[in-house]
């Protein structure tokens, strides 16, 4: 299987549509290669179910990562996971997070400058909390998608 390796919101183009934004297409297919889809959908279920979506949500208030959780459902839905696939879409989830602060923490020794170096390590560390983030709420996402 041919897999985008990239399939966030930042390679997705949109249409306007009933006064929304509509993604009606990917782009950016140079890192596209063999691999697994459940990789590539884990990637989609981090950067468009859960990113940085909880900003403001406090311990305890489950109910920002009960939506979070229900986009990774119907993501997982359209998708049409089999329950199998299903109960490793959390695993992918975390695993491109860890993979993804691994790939700029390789790019550190290239950052010249003062200011890539700064935004190599803000990438980072965005990729390390929102695996923390993930982590820490793993059960509600896991009992979404059973």
């Amino acid at each position: 299987m041919i897999c985008h390796n990239d399939p966030g919101p930042n390679n997705a183009v949109f249409s306007a549509s009933g006064g929304g934004l509509v993604p009606v297409g990917l782009i950016d297919f140079d890192t596209a290669a063999p691999g697994e889809p459940l990789e590539d959908l884990g990637y989609m279920a981090w950067t468009w179910c859960v990113s940085s979506k909880y900003a403001g949500v406090s311990e305890g208030a489950v109910s920002g990562v009960g939506r979070q959780a229900a986009q990774v459902r119907l993501l997982a839905d359209a998708y049409g996971l089999d329950a199998v696939s299903r109960a490793g879409l959390v695993d992918a989830l975390v695993d491109r997070q860890e993979r993804n602060a691994r790939w700029w923490r390789s790019r550190l020794t290239g950052a010249d400058d003062a200011g890539a170096r700064r935004r190599t390590v803000e990438r980072i560390d965005w990729s390390e909390r929102e695996r923390a983030f993930t982590v820490a709420h793993r059960e509600v996402f896991a009992a979404a998608l059973r």
